[in-house]
């Protein structure tokens, strides 16, 4: 009786043993795999219906894609790599035509045998219609006539993203001249010369913004005209 408890329990070791091994065999039969390395320090970058991705590669020469999905996977992009040796690459890739809103990206690095290296996943926020909604004109308060310029006093410039206004106006010969005045410039009037704009004729202004100090699209207001009455 012992001896076949014994049989019977080799039977059993020498089957499940069998399964293990039939188990890894499928992985043991592709080889040691080999990832190249993950794209390093991923950041995205706003813009107009379009979003940046930039990451760094270290000197992996054997990477020559990456790959870009978006949509729970749905949407690939794919871009070539050229790596440098013993030089950090700076590489990026900008997603196009999407519709407002926000994204969640996985960024594969790929050599040229197919291995992917792992995912670094990162979130990113496409801008448009609504975005370009809220943004106001900074408007023009008052003006005056000096001997030499004509100054025009502004509105303040509140929200954190407004950049500067631009001004377009013409002198006696009907020539377009442009002038801009910034935000970093912490100035709350501007001054144009009385020799170079015919003070007869509107003068148009609009006010220009860039989203969270680092997208790579600047968004405009529309045109505002101010009447100078003499």
């Amino acid at each position: 009786m012992r001896n076949i408890l014994i049989i019977t329990l080799a039977l059993i070791c020498f089957y499940n043993c069998s399964d293990m091994n039939d188990l890894h065999q499928q992985y043991l039969d592709r080889g040691e795999i080999i990832y190249p390395a993950k794209p390093d320090s991923l950041i995205s970058f706003s813009g107009e219906n379009r979003i940046k991705l930039q990451w760094y590669v270290y000197s992996d020469l054997s990477i020559k894609t990456a790959r870009i999905f978006w949509n729970d996977k749905a949407d690939s992009l794919d871009i070539s790599i050229s790596v440098t040796p013993s030089q950090t690459d700076t590489i990026s890739a900008i997603v196009e035509n999407l519709p407002e809103g926000g994204y969640i990206f996985d960024v594969y690095n790929i050599d040229a045998y197919g291995n992917k290296s792992i995912p670094v996943i990162r979130t990113g926020k496409s801008l448009g219609d609504i975005y370009k909604s809220s943004l106001n004109n900074r408007n023009i308060l008052s003006y005056e006539i000096t001997t030499d310029n004509l100054v025009l006093t502004m509105s303040s410039s509140d929200p954190a993203d407004y950049i500067d206004s631009e001004f377009k106006y013409y002198d006696s010969n009907n020539v377009v001249h442009e002038v801009k005045l910034s935000d970093n410039d912490n100035l709350q009037s501007i001054s144009i010369s009385l020799e170079d704009i015919d003070i007869s004729k509107n003068l148009q202004y609009r006010s220009v913004y860039q989203a969270f100090d680092n997208s790579i699209d600047l968004f405009y207001t529309d045109y505002a005209e101010f009447v100078i009455e003499e």
